[in-house]
């Protein structure tokens, strides 16, 4: 890596830090608003979770040295791995594994940046950003889906479950609501215009890398709100089919946390709060696949009938905190649990990268 920015680490922590919150609450029916995925289009804050990651990325590209053919492929390779290691952990019943997920995705995105990244020039980059997303939503809006209905933007009705569904057999695809075996929320063809939301990470890490002022990258965040916000009366937001829409307001707000926080850490020199997230953001694939390992576990496995969370949840939390309160402090209590796991990485200088 070239110089370090300690701001990347830090809003790549925040995000981290938020994962964890969402993903692992004491009741899924004890679960405020904001730490909810929307039911299908729509933008809750979690909703922006995902799309932060890969902006994350794409900002780091540009900072990262040798990427030569064989890192990309060894770093796409052992992402897509990880990403099936989760989704067969604890039985890896290999006959229903779920092949598509988030580190599928991100590998596949990775992979599509860097070569872009690396073979083509900056015009051609942003033409290519502009077309996938133009061309995505004119498929998903304007071209019948074959055997389709009506609307085509339903769970199952869309261009990308069906793609999904030509590809992969329904015992490998999402199995709960609201896909039930007929489509994905990390489909394929939503890859496309999730590799924009790279790119637009990988345009504001060069603008920045290059001396581009802040200001200048918060006015394009504003842009890109105003956009995907209009955009949205036309095209929902909508996470699972990563609409253009939904790429572009949440690119906004990528935009204006990445601003606001190299502005104020790398500029201004603002860092003594930082460490915190910082434990966190370097270290964060063992985060985030400890924390999916574990999360996992906790589900599966049981003290008698009960889920091992559940027990957890009514033991330690829910005498005291109620449903509510409870829930959210089992999840509070996971982020702290890895924070400390972390720090201890972080203070003997172990940070695990591919």
């Amino acid at each position: 890596m070239t110089k370090r920015w300690v701001s990347l680490d830090v809003f790549r922590g925040m995000t981290m830090a938020a994962m964890v919150l969402v993903n692992n609450p004491g009741d899924w029916n004890y679960v405020l608003p904001p730490l909810r995925h929307a039911a299908w289009h729509g933008c809750t804050p979690t909703d922006c979770i995902f799309p932060f990651f890969l902006f994350i990325m794409g900002v780091a590209i540009p900072l990262t040295r040798r990427l030569t053919p064989q890192r990309i492929l060894r770093r796409t390779g052992i992402l897509i791995g990880l990403g099936l290691l989760l989704n067969g952990f604890p039985t890896y019943d290999w006959s229903r594994l779920r092949l598509l997920g988030v580190l599928q995705r991100i590998g596949l995105c990775y992979l599509g940046a860097t070569v872009v990244y690396q073979w083509t020039p900056t015009w051609q980059r942003r033409a290519i950003m502009v077309s996938l997303l133009v061309g995505h939503a004119l498929l998903l809006t304007a071209v019948p889906v074959p055997g389709g209905g009506i609307d085509p933007l339903t769970p199952t009705g869309n261009w990308g479950a069906w793609l999904d569904r030509q590809i992969f057999s329904p015992q490998h695809l999402y199995p709960l609501a609201p896909f039930f075996g007929q489509g994905d929320p990390e489909s394929l063809l939503g890859t496309l215009p999730a590799l924009v939301t790279v790119l637009l990470g990988l345009e504001a890490g060069l603008w920045l890398q290059r001396g581009g002022s802040t200001s200048s990258l918060a006015l394009g965040g504003l842009s890109l709100l105003v956009l995907g916000y209009g955009w949205g009366t036309v095209l929902p937001w909508n996470k699972p089919l990563w609409t253009g829409s939904y790429v572009l307001w949440t690119g906004g707000w990528a935009c204006l946390i990445l601003a606001g926080l190299y502005a104020w850490v790398e500029e201004r020199g603002r860092q003594g709060w930082c460490w915190p997230w910082v434990v966190l953001g370097r270290n964060a694939l063992v985060l985030f696949v400890g924390a999916g390992l574990l999360g996992r576990s906790l589900r599966f496995y049981r003290v008698g009938e009960t889920p091992l969370v559940t027990w957890l949840f009514e033991q330690a939390f829910l005498p005291w905190l109620g449903p509510w309160w409870g829930s959210l402090g089992f999840a509070l209590a996971m982020v702290a649990l890895w924070w400390v796991a972390l720090y201890g990485l972080d203070r003997w200088g172990i940070w695990l990268r591919v």
